[in-house]
């Protein structure tokens, strides 16, 4: 824990039993030891007893003479926030990171005075690493939505940013992460993978519009978010399951009501903006994080698109040919949909075309067995 954790002058950490205590300690040769114990540094109560026992060996408190609503300020003080310690190690460090960049590059301008065209610009720097610079401008917007409340800043400039999308943070799941997720994953979170799978619907469609009131006959009829269109969605039965063990929960809370999605949080709440932390906690947890390239809800929904596309690149007559990729997955234009299917049907072409060339060597010169 020591650290992870940046100590003021004379502050030192001890661990004794196991258990982590700090102490305000000064040692002067041939004097003796001055020595206070303190709270933890993460603790309300640790400036008032650091201050203090500064006070006791100087005779006089600490001065500051750092801006109160300086970044140097809000930085220290968001670090000591509750808000902050309840992060994971691995959520602080890289909250860590954004404290470093804001501080190297912003450090110098009040916080009050930082506009989107300066966060714009300090995202650009990072745009060659899109995931890098995403996870970068998410925690420093946390950080500056932490600071308006407190009044350090009067808005949060991280907002209408334009992101560099990710090459290949689309892309579809491999077969072995698939299998990882549903076999391993909390039940919770692999529901809203399932329907996302099945259904080829985007995250947010899934989560809010996945309810009775949407479905009749086994057909989902949701209005696309992104697209404002209507998209009949024919229910897997592994979906259709899904919609008789809610009937049950419903019934089981003496609740008649169609509107309430389908898909709920651990503790039988509709997901709400919290579901994009708790999907990376899930992917960290099952150890998926580090996939390259990246695995992302979305990818979900291109591997629906892909496993359709291989199924009419195979036999396009039979199948209904792209617009069967195109109907499923809502998109205004064949173009989209041909986005998807590309690599399937080059990857149908290439298999094909292995078969054209002749054999070469004799089937018993024993080459199967190197």
């Amino acid at each position: 824990m020591a650290a992870d954790i940046t100590l003021d002058k004379h502050v030192q950490p001890k661990k004794a039993k196991g258990r982590l205590y700090f102490y305000f300690r000064v040692a002067s040769k041939g004097e003796a030891e001055f020595r206070r114990k303190l709270p933890h540094p993460f603790e309300d109560g640790y400036r008032a007893a650091y201050n203090k026992a500064w006070a006791d060996f100087y005779g006089a408190p600490p001065v500051d003479f750092s801006d109160p609503f300086s970044f140097e300020s809000l930085i220290r003080q968001h670090r000591e926030h509750r808000k902050y310690q309840d992060l994971s190690r691995n959520s602080r460090h890289l909250r860590d990171l954004a404290c470093d960049l804001v501080m190297d590059v912003l450090g110098e301008f009040s916080p009050r005075s930082i506009q989107p065209v300066h966060i714009q610009a300090l995202y650009d720097t990072l745009a060659d690493r899109p995931a890098t610079a995403n996870r970068r401008l998410d925690d420093i917007s946390a950080i500056f939505a932490w600071a308006r409340l407190r009044g350090f800043c009067e808005i949060n400039p991280c907002t209408r940013i334009e992101r560099v999308k990710g090459k290949g943070s689309y892309e579809p799941w491999p077969e072995w992460a698939l299998e990882r997720l549903f076999q391993d994953g909390k039940p919770h979170m692999i529901k809203p993978a399932l329907v996302a799978i099945y259904t080829g619907q985007r995250r947010g469609d899934c989560l809010t519009k996945f309810c009775e009131a949407n479905i009749r006959d086994g057909v989902w009829y949701p209005r696309q978010g992104k697209t404002q269109t209507d998209v009949p969605v024919p229910l897997h039965p592994v979906v259709l399951a899904m919609i008789e063990d809610h009937q049950e929960w419903m019934r089981e809370q003496d609740r008649i009501d169609p509107t309430v999605p389908i898909l709920k949080t651990l503790r039988g709440k509709p997901w709400g903006t919290g579901f994009g932390a708790s999907w990376a906690k899930e992917i960290t947890r099952l150890k998926l994080h580090a996939v390259e390239p990246r695995l992302t809800f979305h990818g979900l929904r291109t591997t629906n698109a892909t496993l359709i596309a291989n199924a009419v690149a195979k036999s396009p007559d039979l199948y209904g040919g792209i617009e069967r990729v195109q109907a499923m997955l809502g998109h205004l234009s064949k173009r989209m949909s041909e986005h998807y299917a590309r690599h399937a049907m080059a990857e149908q072409m290439n298999t094909e075309s292995v078969l054209l060339l002749p054999d070469f060597g004799k089937p018993n010169d024993g080459i199967g067995k190197l």
